[in-house]
């Protein structure tokens, strides 16, 4: 995502790497959720989240450093 961000230019980068990040880790969770049957509840609630949140972060810095036009 963050490839196909340095050709659009964004105004915000840090903003667009962090949705990019989020668009990534929500995606990944979904595959993931969706081949896994027997995840509980309480694990889906606090490492999918985690994992979504760091995907999110590094998304942001990703984003600072990479998406320059």
């Amino acid at each position: 995502f963050l490839g196909m961000l340095r050709y659009g230019a964004p105004t915000r980068p840090v903003l667009a790497g962090a949705a990019a990040g989020l668009l990534a880790g929500g995606l990944a969770a979904t595959f993931y959720a969706a081949h896994c049957f027997d995840d509980s509840p309480l694990f889906v609630a606090t490492w999918y989240t985690i994992a979504i949140a760091f995907l999110t972060l590094l998304g942001a810095i990703g984003g600072r450093l990479f998406v320059r036009w």
